[in-house]
């Protein structure tokens, strides 16, 4: 029966299918499980964003994969006794692999303080954060920050950029993507000055391989100084800003000098008379006899 259906065409293409079915059949077992969460942790060195030097150390990644975006929660290590986690969340949006369904859109509305609000308070639960409200820039642009101090006595620091091509300069082939930033960090015996610095310091390390995607915009212009003759340009003093905290100088002791007790002389007291009674010279000399 077998032999027969073997000498028709239709008869190999039916076994042929037959074959297919059974491999496919077999190697069901031997494929990868993937996970039905949209949260994974990846290795630190995968992270968006690299950290200034001397500033907190990366201690995890968790990244989240959206129809349109890839957000990552970039764990830091804590010496604070503020309760939460500090922690870089960077997003970045752009043409992602496709990995979800596309119902699972991340949202990516322009920065209001209303929403900046809602996020410090789940950030930073219990801490009264207090906006600032002076003029801040790292190399991507401008960013937004509120400070605030914990009942732990921490001083903490909530920071916000959205990074994107201005809309003259963006079109459908070039200009497009956007970058949110977001740093929540607490430290203890430090200042708004370091704690800014982390946020100036911080590198994105991440891109997306597309051509038109740049939320950068263009170039900046070479200054006019550069090359001119009789223009003298030499390094700022400080290159990079202190990272480290300053030193705490203990309180002053104060010492007690405590003197010794003096004791009282003793009274003086008059010495007795010398007893002159019986002595020699109270007597009449007498010459010795003659002889």
């Amino acid at each position: 029966m077998i032999l027969a259906m073997l000498r028709t065409p239709f008869g190999w293409i039916g076994c042929a299918l037959a074959l297919a079915s059974l491999a496919a059949c077999g190697s069901v077992g031997g494929r990868d499980i993937q996970s039905g969460s949209i949260a994974t942790s990846v290795p630190i060195e995968k992270a968006f964003i690299d950290m200034p030097p001397g500033g907190p150390g990366v201690v995890g990644v968790i990244e989240r994969r959206f129809a349109n975006s890839t957000s990552q929660e970039i764990i830091l290590s804590n010496r604070s006794h503020t309760p939460g986690q500090n922690m870089v969340t960077a997003t970045l949006f752009g043409p992602v692999k496709s990995v979800t369904g596309p119902e699972n859109v991340q949202a990516n509305p322009a920065i209001t303080l209303s929403a900046i609000g809602n996020e410090m308070r789940q950030a930073l639960p219990g801490v009264p954060m207090r906006v600032s409200p002076y003029y801040a820039q790292s190399r991507y642009g401008s960013f937004g920050y509120a400070m605030g101090g914990s009942a732990q006595g921490d001083t903490c620091i909530y920071a916000w950029q959205r990074i994107r091509t201005p809309d003259l300069d963006s079109n459908m082939t070039i200009g497009q993507g956007t970058i949110t930033l977001r740093l929540r960090l607490c430290e203890p015996n430090t200042t708004e000055a370091n704690l800014l610095a982390v946020m100036t310091g911080m590198t994105i390390s991440s891109y997306f391989m597309a051509a038109n995607w740049n939320p950068y915009g263009s170039a900046p212009p070479i200054p006019a100084d550069f090359g001119k003759l009789g223009t003298a340009v030499l390094p700022t003093a400080q290159v990079t800003p202190q990272l480290a905290p300053d030193p705490v100088q203990a309180a002053p002791v104060r010492h007690v000098v405590r003197k010794a007790p003096v004791e009282a002389a003793p009274a003086a007291t008059e010495a007795p008379a010398p007893d002159t009674a019986g002595r020699f010279e109270d007597y009449a000399a007498v010459p010795p006899p003659q002889l």
